[in-house]
């Protein structure tokens, strides 16, 4: 991670009109505290996630998107909603510019992943939207309602301030961004005509506390499955011992399975060095055993030689790597490790690719928005525990930052929150954070897309 070295602001808006909006936005405070945790109290969990009824739990991303949509009109935001799948709103709110300045995209997700076991959120019900001295609690805290309520509220308090932008403003609400479903969100809105010079997708920054984000991670999930030859467990002695029958007998497939758990243990090691990028800390990108399952076909017990094994891998790979190569070097080790087992080279594993999340990488077309919401932070930070020159750094997960720089849409992210905690028991946001966000959400505005008032 670097600092982004601090530079003469020679386009900074006009100091009394953003006082003006940084006014707003602290008559605002309490206001958007509470509307954060109404839409925290909203379980609107992707219907999609993996463990989901969806006819049950599908229709709530809709409800906190029509929320947010009301503060958007109520900016004076044209207000369009949409569904590409019933009861799955996105809403866009644009406000449209005087003429003359450059457009720009605000734009968050409004589902969240499931709370997990419950009984283990020592602050009380996953979806209180419970508010604290200096926090509010909740599934979607940081990730990323409270980006979202930020990015709205920066809006009606330029409303608020009597400000009209020189170029288009267009704010975003969307669904589907925690399983990949940009087809149902943030890829709707292109294809329904939403384009802007730059876009800022208001993802928790931290651990970087409000850092600036331009770059993200490829993100590939694929199995890795090891087949055995199922026997009475007492025979493990035959099959694994000099002198005995071996695989003539029986396989267990965990002990092969293992092998292929080794290598790759050991591919990972190595990219502590192969692959880096200066925006990353050393070792970010790994290769993640997350999932096991193996045993006896149709019952899992010990008293049988297992017949399979599988491992569900999750592969963070650096931006500027193509993935191709990536998927080649993984089966490659797989494939050297197997040329050394004698039942793996008759009965090679066989990989499964399941999912490719682009790394998002807008390279120097997204310099200009990087400069700016540095410079919008330096604004809004003042003497709040944020102040000082702001870190540009990677993300450390993936986001929809990708599929609007893939669309011609430069995307870069900024948005309070901390990745710690998202996905995490008591997710929570502070209040702070929140508050200087939505106040350098509003500079951004002015400086970028300009003011005409």
């Amino acid at each position: 991670m670097t600092d982004l070295a601090e530079t003469t602001d020679t386009t900074a808006p006009d100091g009394a009109v953003e006082r003006r909006v940084f006014d707003a936005v602290d008559s605002l405070r309490d206001e958007m505290t509470a509307m954060l945790s109404q839409i925290i109290s909203i379980p609107s969990v992707n219907p999609k996630y993996p463990g989901q009824n969806y006819d049950e739990v599908v229709g709530l991303e809709g409800r906190v998107s029509e929320i947010l949509a009301e503060v958007y009109e109520d900016a004076g935001a044209d207000v369009e909603r949409w569904a590409v799948e019933r009861g799955r709103t996105n809403a866009v709110g644009t406000i449209a510019g005087s003429g003359g300045g450059r457009s720009l995209i605000l734009n968050g997700h409004v589902d969240v992943v499931p709370p997990g076991n419950t009984a283990k959120w020592e602050s009380g019900d996953p979806f209180s939207g419970r508010i604290d001295d200096d926090r509010i609690w909740g599934r979607g805290a940081s990730d990323m309602k409270a980006g979202l309520v930020a990015q709205a509220f920066a809006v009606k308090a330029l409303q608020r301030a009597g400000v009209q932008l020189s170029g288009d403003l267009i704010i975003q609400a969307v669904v589907g961004e925690e399983v990949m479903d940009h087809e149902c969100g943030v890829t709707s809105t292109l294809e329904h005509g939403y384009r802007a010079d730059a876009a800022v997708v208001a993802e928790p920054s931290g651990p970087t506390a409000l850092g600036v984000i331009p770059v993200t991670p490829g993100l590939l999930w694929f199995s890795v499955t090891v087949g055995g030859k199922a026997t009475h467990s007492s025979m493990r002695g035959q099959t694994i011992r000099a002198g005995g029958g071996g695989a003539s007998i029986g396989v267990n497939a965990i002990d092969k399975g293992m092998l292929v758990f080794q290598a790759l243990q050991r591919l990972e090691e190595e990219w502590a060095f192969t692959k880096t990028h200066p925006l990353f800390s050393p070792g970010h990108f790994t290769i993640h055993p997350g999932v096991v399952t193996g045993g006896p076909h149709g019952v899992l017990v010990p008293f049988i030689l297992s017949e399979y094994m599988t491992i569900e891998y999750c592969v963070w790979y650096p931006p500027q790597e193509d993935p191709a190569n990536v998927k080649a070097e993984i089966e490659a080790q797989i494939e050297a490790i197997a040329r050394t087992d004698g039942w793996l080279r008759e009965n090679p594993p066989s990989v499964e690719w399941k999912l490719n999340w682009p790394a998002n990488d807008p390279g120097p077309a997204a310099d200009d928005i990087v400069s700016a919401v540095s410079r919008a932070h330096g604004r809004a930070a003042g003497s709040a525990p944020y102040a000082g020159p702001t870190t540009v750094a990677g993300f450390c997960a993936v986001e929809d930052c990708s599929f609007l720089t893939n669309a011609g849409v430069p995307a870069i992210s900024y948005g309070p929150g901390d990745l710690r905690v998202a996905h995490a028991d008591d997710e929570y946001c502070l209040v702070d954070e929140i508050h200087t966000a939505a106040k350098t959400f509003a500079s951004l505005a002015l400086d970028w897309c300009g003011s005409a008032s």
